[in-house]
């Protein structure tokens, strides 16, 4: 059992799939369906995390688990796997979502880059505080904005309300990874500036944020009385995950438990859709 979880966190399976389902609860919400996007969205991600942990990228105290010569093996596979079919569903999907990719792209490239100008590193990912942020735009826009653009869905208060959720979402449930490395992240991030209780607060401020946008938008008939109350009790799950989150968690707890609720939120959602 231990060895499938390995082998699903390690080659990014399960954070692969966490984006899948963020995308799905899209599709559930604005009344698109496209399983290309899907399969994109998956593959997008499988390769964008592969790609930055790359030996000649990855830090090897933040990810001891990966630095063996048969994970590094697996990691080349699924690069290059993802990667062809990337280009076969962009192509598939046509050039104007080949456009609305440009952005995610040029962040997913330079974003593990580093240059070394006189014995110094000078690189996006060394900007204080700038990580999460990325982390959260990007996952936002490729899962909710991109395909909401493609179809052409009218831009109103449901959907940047929705965009400015995802967000948030996303921006609280990365917190915890920042305390995970809280002891040995050597860029500046939120929980080594504030302390990792002031980080969890500014979490669950996030989620707070999100359960009024939740009811806005539930007062407004915007999303129906279930999907609300599959939405907001997600949102408390992840509240009492935050609250569990220390640098002496296991491995574990960040990779299955914090990285699953995204797939949480959207089984929720989905079985709010069905009943």
């Amino acid at each position: 059992m231990y060895r499938i979880l390995y082998f699903f966190i390690n080659t990014n399976i399960f954070v692969s799939i966490s984006a899948l389902c963020l995308y799905k609860m899209s599709e559930l919400l604005f009344g698109f369906e496209n399983y290309k996007i899907g399969v994109f969205v998956f593959l997008s991600t499988l390769f964008a995390y592969n790609y930055m942990r790359l030996p000649v990228f990855y830090q090897k105290h933040l990810f001891q688990h990966f630095s063996t010569d048969s994970h590094q093996k697996l990691s080349y596979f699924f690069l290059f796997f993802s990667a062809l079919f990337i280009i076969l569903l962009s192509s598939s999907l046509g050039l104007k979502f080949i456009k609305l990719l440009l952005l995610p792209i040029l962040i997913s490239i330079i974003y593990p880059l580093v240059i070394k100008i006189n014995n110094k590193q000078y690189g996006i990912r060394n900007i204080p505080f700038l990580k999460i942020f990325l982390i959260s735009f990007t996952w936002s826009y490729v899962t909710l904005l991109l395909p909401n653009l493609y179809y052409d869905v009218e831009l109103d208060y449901f959907l940047v309300s929705s965009f400015f959720e995802r967000f948030l979402f996303v921006l609280a449930i990365s917190i915890p990874f920042d305390i995970r490395d809280y002891n040995c992240d050597k860029i500046q991030t939120i929980p080594n500036t504030i302390g990792v209780i002031n980080s969890k607060i500014l979490a669950w401020f996030c989620l707070f944020i999100i359960q009024v946008s939740l009811i806005i938008n539930a007062v407004h008939s915007n999303i129906t009385i279930s999907v609300f109350l599959g939405l907001f009790l997600s949102i408390e799950i992840c509240s009492l995950v935050i609250y569990f989150t220390n640098p002496q968690r296991s491995s574990f707890f960040y990779s299955i438990l914090v990285e699953s609720l995204s797939i949480v939120m959207y089984l929720l959602v989905l079985i709010a859709c069905i009943f």
